[in-house]
C-alpha cells in the first residue's frame, strides 16, 4: 500500500516536472506601458508647415518612463516607455521661445488628422515608418511601436514645471492608456 501510494505520488511529480518543461508551458512575461513619465524633451520647430499654408507654429513631446532614454549622443537606450507626441500645432509665437511654456500654452489639446491650432497628428504607420503620436516599448530584444489612434493631453504650469495628464486609444491595445508627466522639460530649438 505505501509502495503503491509512493508510486503513485512520484508519477504526479514527474508528469508535473515534464509539462513544465515544455514550450507551451513557458509562461509568458508582459512587458507593461509606463504610464509615469520621467524624462523627455520638448523640440521646437516654429512654422514648420508654412510652404503648405498652416500658420501654426509646431511642437513635439518626447518623453520617457523610467529605465529608457537619450544617451549623450541622442540615441535611446534602455527598458521602458517612449511617449512621442508628434506635430502639436499651437498659435505662432511673436518672440524667441525660451521654455516650454512659451512654446506650449496651457490648455487641452486633441488628436486629429488635420493641423488645427491646440491639437496634435494621431499615429502614422507608413509600412513601418511611424509618424505623428505614438508610443514605443522598447524591451531587451527589440521594439514594439503603438500609434495613437484618439487622444487627449491637459498642459498645465507649476512654475517651471510641466504637468502633464492624458489619455490615449493605441492601436494593437484593448486598453486606454493614461499618461503623466511631473518635471521641468528643456526646449530643443529645431528652427536653428
Amino acid at each position: 500500500m505505501i509502495i503503491r501510494r509512493t508510486f503513485y505520488v512520484l508519477m504526479a511529480m514527474l508528469s508535473v516536472v515534464i509539462a513544465g518543461c515544455k514550450r507551451g508551458n513557458t509562461p509568458v512575461v508582459r512587458q507593461q506601458l509606463d504610464s509615469v513619465l520621467v524624462s523627455g524633451r520638448l523640440e521646437y520647430y516654429g512654422v514648420f508647415y508654412k510652404a503648405e499654408g498652416i500658420d501654426y507654429d509646431v511642437v513635439c513631446l518626447d518623453l520617457y518612463g523610467k529605465g529608457v532614454g537619450l544617451n549623450s549622443e541622442g540615441r535611446m537606450e534602455g527598458v521602458g516607455t517612449n511617449l512621442y507626441i508628434g506635430d502639436i500645432f499651437v498659435p505662432a509665437i511673436a518672440t524667441e521661445p525660451v521654455k516650454p511654456s512659451d512654446c506650449l500654452p496651457a490648455g487641452t489639446y486633441h488628436s486629429d488628422s488635420i493641423a488645427r491650432v491646440m491639437h496634435f497628428l494621431r499615429g502614422l504607420d507608413y509600412d513601418g515608418n511611424y509618424g505623428g503620436s505614438y508610443v514605443l516599448l522598447k524591451n531587451e530584444s527589440g521594439y514594439t511601436v503603438y500609434p495613437m489612434t484618439i487622444g487627449e493631453m491637459t498642459v498645465a504650469y507649476s512654475g517651471d514645471t510641466l504637468l502633464l495628464d492624458g489619455h490615449a486609444t493605441l492601436q494593437g491595445q484593448k486598453q486606454p492608456y493614461a499618461f503623466h508627466y511631473r518635471d521641468t522639460l528643456p526646449t530643443i530649438h529645431r528652427t536653428r
